[in-house]
């Protein structure tokens, strides 16, 4: 997504999913220590970088494979696995509790990141309208966080006259800490990973940084609808 895109995604999304959370709704985030134990979402590093998708399946050897993962070239992104079927919708209730709104489950999935890989600037499909990422591990020394950049703020609803841009911050997670955002109003991303070595021969790939996205709509929202795009 180029940045005209975001910016016009972002304003034209600006406001299109409120909640009963005042802190969410003036800055589009939310941060939930120890949302999920890491443990139960622990998987170690696959050999193969690519594309998994577990859509139509819960056996863990019925999957379709694509060698290249487009959003982010030579991770490894694994959509729906059946380990984190269950896990999808007990994040659910915790997110209904702190936002005070009912949501359906879209989809999720998990992504290893290696060394230099960037997750470029972009806001979400309908489908992510909330979502949040949960760290499961690294074994990068670097703390390495998401950015995400913070509403706007307009005069008035028409939102013709803007009184103050909104800031770009960087959150950190910890192992089982969740960072919940409006994924189709707040542009968010990641820098390129640390641990690139001065060598690209040399380059160290056995450095990973893991986590997941679980995502869902906002059952009375203007997205509801897209509770049954399966991607």
């Amino acid at each position: 997504m180029n940045i005209e895109k975001v910016v016009r995604s972002e304003y034209e999304n600006h406001g299109t999913s409120w909640t009963r959370n005042e802190f969410f709704d003036t800055n589009g985030y939310l941060i939930i220590k120890n949302l999920c134990d890491p443990e139960k979402l622990f998987h170690s590093v696959p050999k193969e970088r690519g594309l998994f998708n577990w859509k139509d399946s819960d056996k863990l050897d019925k999957f379709t494979y694509e060698e290249v993962e487009t959003q982010v070239n030579g991770s490894v992104a694994r959509y729906w696995h059946p380990q984190y079927r269950k896990i999808h919708s007990e994040i659910r209730l915790i997110l209904e509790q702190a936002i005070g709104r009912k949501l359906y489950n879209t989809y999720y999935y998990d992504r290893f990141y290696f060394p230099g890989q960037p997750l470029i600037k972009h806001t979400d499909r309908p489908s992510c309208e909330i979502s949040v990422t949960i760290h499961i591990g690294t074994n990068i020394k670097e703390s390495w966080p998401i950015w995400i950049k913070t509403p706007d703020t307009f005069e008035d609803s028409t939102m013709k006259t803007l009184i103050a841009s909104g800031e770009n911050r960087s959150v950190h997670l910890e192992a089982g800490d969740g960072m919940v955002y409006k994924g189709c109003e707040r542009p968010h991303w990641r820098d390129p990973m640390p641990g690139l070595l001065e060598s690209k021969i040399n380059k160290d790939e056995s450095l990973y940084y893991h986590q997941i996205f679980f995502h869902y709509v906002l059952q009375d929202g203007i997205r509801a609808h897209h509770a049954w795009d399966m991607v």
